[in-house]
């Protein structure tokens, strides 16, 4: 069975910018999309129609679900039925599901599922290609932002992506820790193995949310794929904030996984 791409709305043009993104990824990743909204000022009659109209613009096969007017993120964890489900969602929006999208309701998410989380920030395009583009696969070093890689392999693959495996190190260093470039080296190895073409950058910056996305636009990537916790290239910094401020400036979207203690 196909897995599902779960699109939040709200009835704002906002959180409808995730809808292109989430139809081209539904095409190469093999994925049914699903959208869904929660009550916010409408009648259910109301929701049904809004959510039928943006699915019959969609060139994917596509279901619509009205939920109970439930926390937000609760609702759409809800809504996961399988590990390879991935959530697709701009990172604010009015009301009901999208409300201080980014702030509070997804980080919230991604508490509470370990689904892939795709998100849009306030930089973000809908209209570029995806397929074919590079992927940037952002690693601290530990095993647990190793936890990206078999969902980077499988999108790299469905959509056709290079892999750029990408570390960031602190200025004056002259090469790239021994941790780092051990877990880089072992990254680019699994994504060959797997019939993936993939390198290794390593970057040298002051702030690895800065240099990343510098670097992603340089590329420039079609798709950042990272891990929400860890350690970053700069030491023991939380993962999660390195996450946050890539969503807020990538021009792409950014797909985040969460890792467990």
């Amino acid at each position: 069975m196909p897995n599902t791409l779960l699109v939040p709305l709200d009835g704002s043009d906002l959180s409808e910018s995730a809808l292109p993104v989430a139809e081209q990824l539904s095409a190469g990743l093999d994925s049914q999309i699903m959208l869904l909204t929660s009550g916010w000022g409408s009648t259910v009659a109301d929701l049904e129609g809004y959510l039928a109209f943006n699915a019959a613009m969609l060139g994917a096969p596509c279901s619509t679900v009205v939920i109970p007017d439930t926390f937000p993120a609760t609702a759409i964890a809800d809504a996961v039925r399988s590990p390879e489900d991935t959530v697709v969602m701009a990172t604010h929006g009015r009301s009901g599901i999208g409300r201080a999208l980014l702030g509070s309701v997804a980080e919230d998410l991604l508490r509470r599922t370990d689904t892939t989380v795709v998100l849009l920030g306030p930089s973000a395009t809908n209209d570029t290609p995806i397929v074919g583009g590079s992927l940037i696969v952002t690693l601290d070093g530990s095993a647990r932002s190793a936890r990206i890689l078999p969902v980077a392999a499988r999108w790299a693959k469905g959509l056709e992506l290079r892999v750029v495996v990408v570390t960031v190190s602190p200025p004056g260093a002259d090469d790239p820790a021994e941790e780092l470039q051990r877990a880089a080296g072992a990254s680019v190895g699994f994504f060959r193995s797997e019939g993936i073409d993939a390198t290794h950058e390593p970057l040298i910056g002051t702030t690895a949310a800065e240099t990343i996305i510098a670097f992603a636009q340089q590329v420039p990537a079609s798709l950042i794929a990272m891990c929400t916790h860890g350690r970053t290239g700069l030491g023991r910094t939380a993962l999660g904030s390195t996450t946050i401020k890539v969503v807020h400036g990538a021009s792409c979207p950014v797909a985040v996984v969460r890792t467990s203690d």
